[in-house]
């Protein structure tokens, strides 16, 4: 019987955490519901003796509460899996923005490279008409 008491306080507890880091904004809806769903699978399965029972039976353990936590281990593994590919899957999108943003860098840089090379013969040119104005005053102005 106190095992099924741990479990319903380890997912009362999963569940105010899970409300606190929303609060603090340290994490994100999408992800806190997926954490709410396993407080209240594990609240659900804790408080159901017959189910964990069933499960138990079902899955050929003798003792109820080792299923419960058989099966908390298991949906806290599928859970770390799914935040593992979603890791992965944002590491690629920060690595081609990356590679984007070098892109676009080089490439911005090239352009005012070629607009200063533009702009720079045109001062040369007007400098050398100033140079020989006042090296010839005599020229009409």
């Amino acid at each position: 019987m106190r095992i099924e008491f741990l479990g319903i306080g380890v997912s009362i507890f999963l569940f105010i955490f899970v409300f606190n880091l929303i609060r603090r904004q340290k994490i994100r809806d999408e992800y806190s519901l997926i954490w709410f769903a396993v407080a209240l699978f594990f609240l659900i399965i804790s408080v159901s003796r017959p189910l964990i029972d069933t499960i138990a039976s079902f899955l050929g353990i003798e003792y109820g509460p080792a299923a419960l936590f058989l099966i908390l281990i298991s949906v806290v593994l599928w859970v770390l899996i799914r935040f593992s590919i979603l890791i992965s899957e944002h590491e690629n999108k920060v690595r081609t923005l990356i590679q984007e943003h070098a892109i676009l860098k080089e490439r911005l840089e090239g352009f005012e490279k070629s607009e200063t090379e533009i702009a720079s013969p045109l001062n040369k040119s007007e400098a050398l008409n100033d140079k020989s104005k006042i090296q010839n005053p005599k020229s009409p102005k």
